[in-house]
């Protein structure tokens, strides 16, 4: 029996979804690790005797933060696309769910994704600014701006996405 190329497509499709989904699940575990590895630093950092004592633990903890949330906005982004893309939940069982663990599509997915790149980015200028020890430039001030016209994009972004749902509202 020969099945439908619509059918074969959909299905190749939700094969290529379920494969992005346990590449952001392969990615988070990665990223714990990393963490786990900066924390391993910063304890040996620590415990060490001499000069390493001198040494900032702030640095390495700040990167291990950064490492799991970022692994913990995979797990979400992998369960998002498997639940939201690839596998059908049993009647009633999305309402069981946290509310962080409700994905409403991809657009939710790539505000959760662009929020915590700006975590991201201001846990970066923070070990920027630790490793400076107090020796600032001024070419250190471009990440901060950076990020501020990155939020400020992502909240115009919001608004119009708001206001565009306001006037189908209205519309209907």
């Amino acid at each position: 029996m020969r099945s439908h190329p619509l059918l074969t497509f959909f299905l190749s499709l939700r094969a290529i979804m379920l494969i992005g989904s346990v590449g952001a699940l392969v990615g988070s575990l990665l990223m714990f690790l990393q963490g786990g590895v900066f924390l391993h630093e910063a304890w040996h950092t620590i415990l060490a005797e001499g000069d390493a004592v001198q040494k900032q633990v702030t640095v390495p903890v700040l990167e291990a933060v950064d490492s799991f949330l970022f692994g913990i906005v995979l797990v979400i982004f992998a369960y998002g696309i498997a639940i939201g893309f690839v596998f059908t939940l049993p009647e009633g069982y999305g309402e069981r769910l946290p509310v962080w663990m409700k994905v409403g599509g991809v657009g939710q997915l790539k505000a959760t994704l662009a929020e915590v790149v700006i975590v991201v980015l201001i846990v970066i200028f923070a070990r920027v600014v630790v490793e400076a020890q107090g020796k600032f430039e001024w070419s250190m001030l471009v990440l901060p701006a950076s990020i501020l016209m990155i939020s400020v994009a992502l909240r115009m972004i919001e608004l119009g996405s708001k206001e565009g749902a306001k006037e189908d509202d209205a519309a209907h």
